[in-house]
Parts: C-alpha cells; sequence; structure tokens
C-alpha cells in the first residue's frame, strides 16, 4: 500500500506554538482526492481556533473541542494546490489546479442538496478546524465536489477566495439588491472587510464608505474604491459618517463583529435598514427592543458562503479582473510569526502561506 506523509504545522495545546510534524496518510478511498497545497491563506478564524473558541460574551467561551475538533490541530482553510491522487470512484485528475471548499457537509440532507453544506445539521466537518488544515503540504479532501477548478487563476489569490472572498460575497448577497448610489458602511477592512469594499464595486453601483481605526486600511479601502474613510475612535464619528452618507445608510456591513462596531452599525443605519454581522470578533449584542418595530431595522448574520458561491466567484475571475486587493506571501515555515502578526494588526490585505 502506497502511504504517503503528511508534513503539516499544528499546535498539541490551545495557545502553544504550531509545531512540524509527520503524519502518514492512506491513499484516497471512493471520492476522495489528496490535494498538493501550494498556497493556504490565513484566516483571522485561525487566531480563534488557535485559542480554543470564541468570546461570547459575559465570560463565557465557545468550544471547538465541543464542535469536534482534535489536538494536535492544523489549521487552514484557505487551500490551493494541486490534485496529487484520486480515490478510485474520483473523476478529478492529478495536476488538476484546484481551490477547495473548506466546509464538508455529510452531502444528503437537504441542506447539504441544496448546496448549503455550511449549514449541515448532520455533522458538518471543516477542513482546518475538524479535519487537518493546510498548514500542510498535502491536504485529504473527503470528496471531489470540493475541489474547484481554478484553471490559470493566481492560485495564491484563488486560496483566499475559500474564505475571505465567499465571506465577502456572502454578506453583500445577504444585503440584497442594491440600487445606483445607495449607500453601504463596512466596518472593518481587514481582509475580509476589504474584499468586500472591492467586490462591491465589482457587482453594484453602490456607494461605499469604510469605518476602521487602521489609517493604513482605510488608505487601502480609498484605494479599492470607498469614496470616505473613518476612525471609529475619533469623537463624534458616528455622526461625521452619517453626514457622509447624508443620512441614509442603507447597508451596514459589519465585518469586526465586536459589541461596539455592532452598536455602532445599529446606529448608523436607516429606518427600514439593514445591519449584517459577519465578524466574530465577540461579545453580546444589547439593543433595545422598541428600536426594532419603530425603525424597521433588520439584523441578520452571514456565516462564508456556499459551495456555489466560491464556483461563482472562481468564474467570475476568470471572465474579468477582480480588483487585486493586498497579498503577503510567507514561507510556511513562518506560520507562528505570521499568527502573531495577525494578532497585532500589522498587515493590510491577505496573508497567503507557502509550503
Amino acid at each position: 500500500m502506497n502511504v504517503r506523509c503528511a508534513h503539516r504545522w499544528a499546535f498539541p495545546k490551545f495557545g502553544q506554538p504550531l509545531a512540524q510534524q509527520a503524519d502518514e496518510l492512506p491513499p484516497p478511498t471512493g471520492h476522495e482526492v489528496t490535494v498538493r497545497v501550494t498556497h493556504c491563506g490565513v484566516c483571522h478564524s485561525d487566531l480563534h481556533f488557535h485559542a480554543g473558541g470564541f468570546d461570547l460574551g459575559n465570560g463565557q467561551m465557545s468550544s471547538v473541542l465541543k464542535a469536534g475538533a482534535t489536538l494536535p490541530m492544523t489549521l487552514g482553510h484557505e487551500v490551493a494546490g494541486e490534485i496529487a491522487e484520486c480515490g478510485p470512484d474520483a473523476s478529478r485528475k492529478p495536476g488538476e489546479r484546484v481551490v477547495v471548499y473548506p466546509w464538508i457537509g455529510c452531502g444528503q440532507c437537504p441542506v447539504c442538496q441544496r448546496g448549503d453544506d455550511h449549514f449541515c445539521p448532520k455533522g458538518m466537518r471543516n477542513i482546518g478546524l475538524q479535519l487537518p488544515g493546510g498548514y500542510a503540504d498535502l491536504v485529504r479532501v473527503p470528496h471531489e465536489r470540493y475541489c474547484v477548478p481554478i484553471g490559470s487563476l493566481d492560485p495564491a489569490r484563488a486560496a483566499t477566495f475559500a474564505c475571505a472572498g465567499i465571506t465577502a460575497l456572502g454578506a453583500i448577497r445577504r444585503a440584497g439588491d442594491l440600487a445606483a448610489g445607495e449607500q453601504v458602511v463596512v466596518i472593518g477592512c481587514g481582509g475580509v472587510g476589504l474584499m468586500a469594499v472591492a467586490l462591491l464595486q465589482a457587482l453594484s453601483q453602490a456607494t461605499v464608505v469604510v469605518v476602521d481605526p487602521d489609517p493604513a486600511k482605510r488608505a487601502a479601502a480609498l484605494a479599492h474604491g470607498a469614496v470616505a474613510a473613518f476612525d471609529p475612535g475619533l469623537p463624534d464619528a458616528a455622526k461625521a459618517v452619517q453626514k457622509a452618507c447624508s443620512f441614509d445608510v442603507a447597508v451596514v456591513l459589519d465585518f469586526v463583529g465586536s459589541e461596539s462596531s455592532a452598536a455602532l452599525g445599529c446606529s448608523l443605519a436607516r429606518r427600514n435598514g439593514q445591519v449584517v454581522i459577519v465578524g466574530l470578533f465577540g461579545g453580546e449584542f444589547r439593543l433595545p427592543l422598541p428600536l426594532f418595530p419603530l425603525r424597521g431595522l433588520r439584523i441578520s448574520g452571514s456565516y462564508v458562503g456556499s459551495l456555489d458561491d466560491l464556483r461563482e466567484l472562481v468564474e467570475l475571475a476568470q471572465r474579468t479582473p477582480l480588483p487585486a486587493t493586498p497579498l503577503h506571501l510567507r514561507p510556511l515555515g513562518e506560520a507562528n510569526e505570521v499568527l502573531a502578526d495577525m494578532a497585532a494588526g500589522r498587515y493590510v490585505g491577505r496573508t497567503v502561506l507557502q509550503p
């Protein structure tokens, strides 16, 4: 039996540094495929996974162990690479360049059948959480359908489509049809927020205003189509944003997801406006209940995107050049330094590891 060896960067306990390890990888069976990783994006969620969970507010934390994760854990859910080998029932060919959809559903339930594997109620498994991720040279994908061909696209940028891209796209889709000139406020211009600014330019004629405390990120957002950018830490920041938007903010996309960002978003949205919470910074949501009916306020969450969203984004990038948000390429061996830099907010755009 031909057994491959996967070299991973994993952590044995939450909060501890990642260390290299080697694991046997048996040949794929059924529709499984093995992908040789060429690029793996680093997501802010990786910091939460590394810490062991998400802040639920009021001193409560979620647990990735209760979600089915095991230690040692190999992070990385933005994977691009080449198919190395296929199970006997798979129709893929070795050498095919793909980006991997990381939210693995059962494939059989009505939720998965309609394409929403990321909401599978029967035991969803995430590559990079419950399954070993892309901080490695090889990744096992449970079914070939989760491998989306990228053709001649830059694999470093295509890797970021698997989370940052479809998360931004999913949030925009959640906002609904945006008429020309409608005001959209994007809170948080990290990798996903900046991607949303760029995609809003490509997919709509909305006017985009951004809010972020980092001047470099505000400058990047302005370079990618935002018409104004504000520091939320300044006095009367909310009033300044409202004035810039003529007190007519149709949609707020919150890519931070903190108590302060959610409160800001709700204060900015007009009557019958919408706030879409995407970020996972954590905390509790508090708002006087009468404001919902009195203002007709709509608040929704948006969780990543579907497999069809990834296919759509890849096809869009193949048809037309998308705005190129900043990418930082780093060797996989520097994964610990990259996570520390991300925690400190040192990156503008998205960081991609290369084995």
